[in-house]
């Protein structure tokens, strides 16, 4: 009972540090099965946290580092991109140490995904805004009609 209330403090403190972001890049050594098995935990934590408050959920690009050590490896590609499927993620697998340029297009990815998030966002916002007016203006005149026959 202590643990579940100590698991309960601590996700409560997570999704109060997870509210501000906009977009997430979660990464595995591809050498290291346990930071995999991390990996899946943080998707599902951060969709629990940010679903409770956002309509859409905010984007996540999974990351497996190391590929320049594929002799060591212990997490297949595929394993990283059934995971990125599954759980609705971006997925780049890159060495950081070989060159900067699949971190770059890591990056860039998860940029472009927060904007397409934040065009949906704007997008239902707009309609909502738009059926709000829409109502008060008419209703105000059925309001109105009333009040002038009485």
């Amino acid at each position: 009972m202590v643990q579940e209330q100590n698991e309960g403090i601590a996700d409560h403190n997570i999704n109060k540090r997870l509210q501000w972001a906009d977009g997430f890049i979660l990464v595995y050594s591809i050498c290291d099965r346990a930071s995999f098995a991390v990996v899946e935990q943080q998707v599902q934590r951060i969709r629990r946290a940010k679903g409770i408050k956002c309509p859409v959920a905010p984007p996540i690009i999974i990351v497996g580092n190391k590929r320049d050590l594929r002799h060591r490896r212990t997490v297949s590609s595929e394993e990283g991109r059934l995971l990125a499927l599954a759980a609705d993620c971006g997925f780049f697998e890159i060495s950081a140490a070989e060159n900067y340029h699949g971190v770059l297009l890591a990056f860039h990815g998860l940029l472009d995904l927060i904007r397409e998030t934040r065009a949906l966002k704007k997008g239902a916002a707009g309609i909502k805004g738009i059926v709000r007016s829409v109502t008060a203006v008419f209703g105000r005149k059925r309001n109105d009609a009333k009040d002038t026959q009485d």
